[in-house]
């Protein structure tokens, strides 16, 4: 049975923090500098030292589902372009967010429908319960945060917009060089996600 984590719910899309993280492995420097720049000088401007260590924890685990082929791109894409690239890492980590995606997004974009209802994504999560006993035993508080994270990820990365009763569903503009290195990958799903096929 597959495993699932609901662990998202204390997560941000903390996209600037992770720009900051690629320019710095960029510039040569290793996950155990980029840790002491953090914890020394609050690099990362997080309030807590708590939150300086769940930060460093969750990007570490994003970038690790990326290589090095995606940092060098990543310096000469556009910010929405960048927005994705940390989007696909967080698909990459997060197998409900990933099947979301995947069953929910790209559903909207291939059918065309333009707007993603609140009643939709709660279909999602009454059919995951149905699938999977892990999920069955999440309260519906948990459901609802989830899904309240899933949509502020997509709307951070520019995929949907809020319209108050709806969110409007946005295709994004994929830059051909981050189509081609998806492609290379064999990153067949998260290309299916952001190409709407």
């Amino acid at each position: 049975m597959p495993r699932y984590s609901a662990a998202m719910v204390s997560h941000s899309f903390w996209f600037t923090e992770f720009q900051a993280y690629v320019e710095l492995l960029n510039t040569g420097l290793s996950e155990a500098d980029i840790r002491v720049k953090a914890e020394e000088e609050n690099y990362f401007k997080q309030k807590t030292a708590a939150r300086t260590h769940d930060l460093l924890l969750i990007l570490k685990k994003r970038l690790d589902t990326l290589d090095q082929d995606y940092f060098s791109l990543f310096v000469s894409l556009d910010i929405n372009n960048q927005k994705l690239v940390n989007l696909v890492s967080i698909m990459n980590m997060n197998r409900l967010f990933s099947e979301f995606m995947y069953e929910v997004y790209r559903g909207e974009l291939i059918l065309g429908d333009a707007r993603l209802h609140e009643y939709e994504i709660q279909e999602f999560f009454n059919q995951k319960r149905i699938e999977n006993a892990q999920i069955a035993s999440w309260t519906d508080q948990t459901a609802k945060r989830l899904a309240g994270v899933f949509k502020t990820f997509c709307r951070e990365s520019g995929l949907l917009k809020d319209c108050g009763d709806y969110d409007e569903v946005r295709r994004p503009m994929l830059d051909l060089r981050l189509e081609d290195l998806l492609q290379e990958k064999h990153a067949d799903r998260n290309l299916a996600v952001l190409l709407g096929r």
